[in-house]
């Protein structure tokens, strides 16, 4: 509990306000709270502008008297620009380049975390014919992980990956996931697999004008093309890239208006029973792929409940494994210091 209270993904929010806004925070400039800070002033897409707290329930702090926030895309040039001339005093979520110029520049410092984020290209199963496991699995395969992360090495750090965090205790270890197809150096035998699976269902000459949702960030719009060339050159499926801003992509994945859609999600914890039944489970509020598999939903029922922590890693491995073959969604680039990646 400790840790979820202490989470930057979570904020504790009155009930009233939740229920008077239908549960929808989005527009909401200041609401009750407890905090060190309250709102003073907000633009769209600029700036947050933050003053103290004189009832602050702590006394004598903060010691700021206030704090703005400005709107900038992670990753951006512009992020960037900002701390590198002292625009700014901080920035979170930058470019690897800034991170090392940062560390040789005096007077500024950066540091690398792991952090609970997936970047995913989700694939919408309520659509034919990304109803068929088959499909979804074949296109998974074809996806070179290394090449992917490879790709983006310059914008964010990443590192190859399963479906759990690998930096958690509950991963696959490194070495014994290189093996699984899928997740190989050389691609050619998960090629080989694909191609039969596309076959098998039926697709064997290609998918024509799926529509790829892209949400206008950096990391996303580079692989969504890189995914693109691959599942042409591999499979013979054409995508329509469509970039779009953060509030339309999340309404648009939402409401299943899309085929493809790549993004971000979070969760609190690094423990798969705070994700698992979010991200993959029937009706989660972020299974944006709308997958239903009752064989994963029982295991997850189990995984929640068990207090053995060996017995425990036995079930979550057998959820993975169902998740490999019954794809909700296809496994991208991988998973990262700062973010995870994961094509769903």
């Amino acid at each position: 509990m400790m840790s979820a209270f202490a989470s930057g993904w979570n904020v504790i929010v009155r009930k009233k306000t939740l229920e008077d806004n239908n549960y929808n925070l989005r527009k909401v400039v200041a609401y009750p709270g407890t905090g060190p800070f309250r709102s003073a002033r907000r633009v769209e897409n600029e700036v947050w502008v933050m003053e103290k707290n004189p009832n602050y329930w702590n006394k004598g702090l903060p010691y700021l008297d206030g704090v703005e926030f400005y709107h900038v895309l992670p990753f951006s040039p512009e992020m960037a620009s900002a701390i590198l001339s002292g625009r700014v005093d901080y920035v979170r979520v930058t470019d690897p380049v800034t991170a090392r110029k940062a560390k040789a520049t005096p007077g500024l410092t950066a540091t690398d975390y792991y952090q609970s984020v997936i970047q995913a290209t989700w694939v919408n199963t309520k659509k034919k014919p990304l109803d068929d496991p088959r499909v979804r699995r074949a296109m998974h395969l074809v996806l070179e992980k290394p090449v992917l992360v490879d790709v983006v090495k310059d914008v964010a750090p990443m590192m190859v990956g399963g479906f759990i965090y690998p930096f958690s205790e509950f991963a696959t270890p490194k070495e014994e996931l290189g093996k699984r197809l899928g997740y190989q150096p050389e691609p050619a035998a998960a090629v080989k697999e694909a191609r039969a699976l596309m076959a098998a269902a039926g697709y064997g000459k290609g998918i024509k004008g799926l529509d790829y949702l892209v949400r206008d960030v950096a990391t996303f719009k580079l692989w969504s093309q890189a995914i693109q060339a691959m599942l042409q050159e591999s499979l013979n499926i054409e995508c329509n890239l469509r970039t779009v801003v953060e509030s339309v992509w999340f309404d648009d994945t939402k409401s299943g208006n899309y085929d493809l859609a790549i993004g971000a999600i979070v969760s609190t914890l690094l423990d798969p029973s705070d994700y698992f039944n979010a991200w993959y489970g029937k009706d989660g509020p972020q299974n944006y792929s709308f997958w239903d598999n009752k064989e994963f939903q029982a295991l997850s029922y189990r995984i929640d409940r068990e207090v053995d922590a060996g017995k425990r890693l036995v079930l979550i491995r057998q959820a993975e494994a169902i998740m490999e073959q019954d794809r909700r969604y296809c496994r991208s680039p991988g998973e990262d210091q700062r973010r995870l990646v994961q094509l769903r």
